[in-house]
């Protein structure tokens, strides 16, 4: 547990809750998250043990995405999986959130998250979002790890999979804020986000070592978005009002911005201090 806002604990009481809950299968049970209800639907799901033992799990990431929303947005949760960033992104009334989840079951989970809050501000899509319009193969395992495969692996799932570009177009929408969390796949998402990108102030990106081992890697992502404006990869420290490349600020999913943005942000920063 790295959490500074979490008393290690209390933390460490929960984390054994968790595991003796795991044992037990005492599921689905309802966690606290933010302002939001947020149900763990089985013992698999590593979203719901983070939750549990840490609530605001991206403590950083989550305050940040918060903030930028009060003003209204559009925010794209690309790899919702149960909802944690949708959640804390509808929180926002202004704010509308498109989430998207490409696993049956896993998206099932997501809808109930949505409803059992009423959440009006949320959109949910049952499908991938990739570099290309069509069929993809998912696996069908621990919910946190299911990823893209090749046609015709064992056990795994055909989705549907859409370019960012198709979506937007037929929905009549672009992001402005935008979180990538799909286990490797993350350069085929901005791929296909294409003339899109010009849109997204802030991106959330998950860059953990995957894209490297099974499609293209943190390399290839932060040139696409270096030669689209991006400025990062940037880490936050939401107490202290500051962004730094420095690594070490936290452990959380790295940060790029708009140019343009980056000053909006530094100016609102300076307003909560």
């Amino acid at each position: 547990m790295g959490n500074p806002h979490i008393d290690r604990r209390r933390g460490l009481l929960k984390h054994l809750e968790w595991q003796g809950r795991k044992v037990l299968n005492l599921f689905p049970v309802e966690l606290t998250l933010s302002q939001s209800r947020i149900l763990g639907a089985h013992k698999g799901c590593g979203v719901s043990a983070l939750v549990n033992s840490q609530g605001l799990y991206d403590y950083n990431n989550m305050k940040l995405l918060q903030l930028v929303l009060r003003d209204g947005g559009v925010f794209f949760d690309v790899g919702a999986n149960i909802g944690s960033y949708s959640l804390i992104a509808s929180e926002e009334p202004k704010g509308r959130v498109f989430a998207f989840e490409p696993h049956p079951k896993t998206f099932n989970a997501l809808k109930r998250n949505i409803d059992v809050n009423r959440r009006t501000n949320v959109w949910a899509f049952n499908l991938a979002l990739g570099d290309l319009d069509g069929e993809l193969f998912l696996t069908d395992g621990n919910s946190a790890e299911n990823h893209l495969v090749s046609t015709g692996v064992s056990g795994s799932l055909p989705v549907r999979c859409v370019r960012g570009e198709t979506f937007c177009a037929e929905q009549g929408v672009v992001p402005n804020f935008l979180k990538i969390d799909v286990e490797g796949f993350e350069y085929e998402v901005l791929a296909g986000l294409a003339g899109c990108l010009s849109a997204v102030n802030l991106l959330v990106i998950e860059m953990n070592g995957l894209s490297d081992r099974r499609s293209r890697g943190a390399g290839a992502i932060h040139r696409l978005l270096s030669e689209n404006g991006f400025r990062g990869p940037l880490y936050c420290d939401f107490d202290a009002r500051i962004l730094s490349p420095d690594r070490t600020v936290n452990r959380e999913d790295a940060l790029y911005f708009s140019p343009s943005f980056l000053q909006t942000l530094s100016d609102r920063f300076k307003e909560l201090r």
